[in-house]
């Protein structure tokens, strides 16, 4: 009786191990390229987003900013002056392309706030050169609206041209510089799918046709308006009332009824 030799038929450990492993390599690669692939087609789609965002807030910004007039205002002093302000992270103006006015002239104001970040934008109608001036003008919050959000800071500044020399500035006082800024830079840093920062430089076009179009004069106070605000009622006993076609002339009768003061038209002696 003769006994034979068997042998067992399978997979040494070896095998089973080395098998095993080059199998996670190639799941560990699909995966790997997959989850690539995934991060990339969002990472475009919250760019698009962004892209389609930033230009629609950058078209009213750019808008606005063109259209700045130099509304002249006069305050407690009585000092004569256009209508500008501005800091780093907000400004404040009257522009003929009012968004929510219809685009009639309204004074506008951007202004960045915080937690969380964003970039608003508010517009009144109701206000003259007296109430600009005298800072009695408070922009309805039922106007404002949010143009852009989800990013890290906003930045303005303001270009000085003397004729001479151009100079950029963190701040704007119309006051105190008795004119427009030639220009406005707008920088927004960390929006969502952009690699660098945006940046937008603005001219104002009053400042862009001759070197008297961003100033006003004493006894021209808001005739380069173009066209009047709205009173908005905060008389001080001088009956500063606009006229259409004569914005916000302090003293002076408008052409729908406004008095100085000094009971209307008549001069006491019953005289029409």
């Amino acid at each position: 009786m003769s006994s034979g030799h068997r042998t067992a038929d399978g997979f040494t450990l070896l095998e089973v191990v080395l098998a095993m492993t080059l199998l996670a390599l190639v799941v560990a690669i699909c995966y790997g390229a997959f989850h690539l692939g995934i991060r990339a087609v969002e990472k475009g789609e919250v760019a698009v987003v962004t892209t389609q965002r930033l230009r629609v807030a950058s078209d009213v910004i750019i808008r606005q900013i063109k259209s700045a007039v130099p509304y002249a205002v006069r305050n407690e002093d009585d000092d004569v002056y256009p209508y500008f302000e501005g800091s780093a992270t907000s400004m404040r103006f009257v522009t003929t392309a009012g968004m929510q006015s219809g685009g009639s002239l309204a004074v506008v104001e951007y202004r960045l706030e915080e937690d969380p970040t964003r970039l608003v934008m508010s517009e009144g109608v109701a206000f003259s050169a007296d109430s600009l001036g005298r800072g009695k003008v408070a922009l309805n919050e039922a106007r404002s609206v949010v143009l852009l959000d989800g990013f890290r800071t906003v930045t303005f500044e303001y270009m000085l041209n003397d004729g001479a020399d151009t100079e950029w500035r963190r701040s704007w006082d119309g006051h105190a510089e008795e004119m427009l800024p030639a220009a406005v830079r707008v920088l927004i840093d960390g929006l969502p799918g952009a690699d660098s920062k945006w940046g937008q430089e603005i001219p104002t076009m009053a400042c862009q046709y001759g070197d008297s179009q961003c100033e006003v004069e004493e006894e021209e106070e808001g005739s380069c308006a173009g066209e009047g605000g709205v009173d908005d009622g905060n008389n001080d006993g001088g009956g500063n009332q606009t006229g259409p076609g004569q914005p916000g002339q302090p003293g002076g009768r408008g052409h729908s009824g406004g008095t100085d003061g000094g009971g209307g038209d008549d001069d006491g002696g019953g005289d029409e």
